[in-house]
């Protein structure tokens, strides 16, 4: 291969200019897609698994289950509220309080979920709410209806 010979009055010139406007594009892209908020909250994982000789020393147990979401179901019954927590009947305020606070303290802040009936009043469905928020519930929605009604 035949070297290229550089006369006197040629000289090998190495231009910066569109590599600085290069490195410049780039730093404005990271810089735009970047995120500069702390994650909200730490999600529950259920994949990770105790190593092969046993549980570590002092380590915490995991919760039982996961919740990706809590529901509260708000029906109407022979007259009386009957309060269903993710399917399961519950007695009254006080132990949904009680149970939302028990899966509050293990560390993870679900999405809390009110769905009442259209014959529920609203002091009912504002009482429920105030309970989770009691528990210690940091987010506490009301479940919307699909089904758009006409008039």
């Amino acid at each position: 291969m035949k070297v290229p010979r550089l006369t006197e009055g040629d000289s090998m010139e190495l231009k910066m200019t569109p590599m600085i406007d290069v490195v410049f594009l780039l730093l404005v892209f990271f810089v735009w897609t970047s995120s500069f908020e702390l994650p909200e909250f730490d999600l529950p994982s259920a994949i990770a698994e105790t190593p092969a000789g046993g549980s570590e020393v002092g380590a915490d147990p995991a919760p039982a289950e996961a919740f990706d979401e809590i529901v509260i179901g708000l029906k109407i019954q022979a007259g009386q509220v009957q309060i269903e927590f993710n399917g399961q009947p519950l007695a009254d305020v006080p132990a949904l309080q009680a149970k939302l606070a028990e899966i509050i303290s293990l560390g993870v802040q679900p999405p809390v979920i009110v769905d009442p009936d259209d014959e529920i009043t609203m002091n009912v469905a504002v009482q429920i709410y105030d309970a989770a928020r009691a528990a210690g519930a940091d987010r506490v929605l009301f479940a919307a209806d699909p089904s758009p009604t006409t008039p």
